[in-house]
């Protein structure tokens, strides 16, 4: 298969399609209360596991002793990013619940914040395609594991906010479509300048590891605290050893 054709294939797979199961899951609320979490924990682990053993090995690889200072570099980028997107919505409130800050986000920022990690997925879904065929398989999984209970926050945001669940529906699509633009330039940029794939790489590594370190597992911390969270644990366990076998399984 033609490698943009795999390229395209596996992002609309990972981006698009979670898209339709979360909206399926919408309709299922009883369903989606008692999975939502569980999936958050899978995510984290499957996030980190990509992470240290699949695209930071590749980035080495390509990279060379560079590799360190580029995904040290990306990581510390989405931490300033994230900074002045928290700084722009909520610069001069006072501080209440993560949950009522979110809740008062207007929809185009809220959007808008999506759209770019919709954008960076299709980035990471290419870029590792063109290295291998394994490495961009683990990755699309990963992206396809933690787009699930990423969508299903938005998703109930949005609810919450008062819109129905097709409008919903449809503002997410919209957002996921980026996913295949970011796959598109990243296919293109790096066919043509094959010396910028370790960079992409790094920020593919450092993206995943951001996720799971200061999104993901802080959540879990946060909602889980009151116990020794068994169901979290297990799945956030599972969620590694499911990437270190396809990585196993593939290599």
């Amino acid at each position: 298969m033609n490698t943009l054709v795999t390229i395209l294939f596996f992002t609309f797979l990972a981006s698009i399609l979670s898209l339709f199961l979360v909206g399926i899951l919408l309709f299922k609320e009883e369903l989606m209360k008692k999975f939502s979490f569980s999936l958050v924990s899978f995510a984290a682990g499957a996030l980190l596991a990509t992470g240290f053993l699949d695209t930071m090995k590749e980035t080495i690889e390509k990279g060379g002793d560079n590799a360190f200072l580029w995904i040290a570099i990306s990581f510390a980028a989405f931490f300033v990013i994230e900074r002045l997107f928290i700084f722009i919505h909520h610069h001069g409130e006072e501080d209440k619940k993560a949950l009522e800050d979110e809740m008062r986000l207007p929809v185009g920022f809220l959007l808008s914040g999506d759209g770019m990690h919709n954008f960076i997925d299709g980035i990471s879904i290419a870029t590792s395609f063109l290295v291998s065929f394994p490495l961009g398989l683990v990755t699309a999984t990963a992206v396809f594991i933690h787009e699930i209970p990423h969508e299903l926050g938005d998703f109930g945001i949005l609810i919450h906010k008062g819109y129905g669940r097709w409008k919903v529906f449809g503002f997410n699509f919209l957002t996921g479509v980026l996913a295949i633009l970011g796959a598109l330039i990243a296919f293109y940029v790096g066919s043509f300048f094959e010396k910028i794939i370790p960079v992409m790489l790094a920020i593919t590594t450092a993206n995943f590891l951001y996720l799971s370190a200061t999104d993901l597992l802080p959540e879990i911390h946060t909602k889980a605290k009151r116990s020794l969270a068994f169901n979290e644990t297990f799945f956030f366990i599972l969620g590694i050893l499911l990437i270190w076998g396809l990585i196993k399984l593939l290599g």
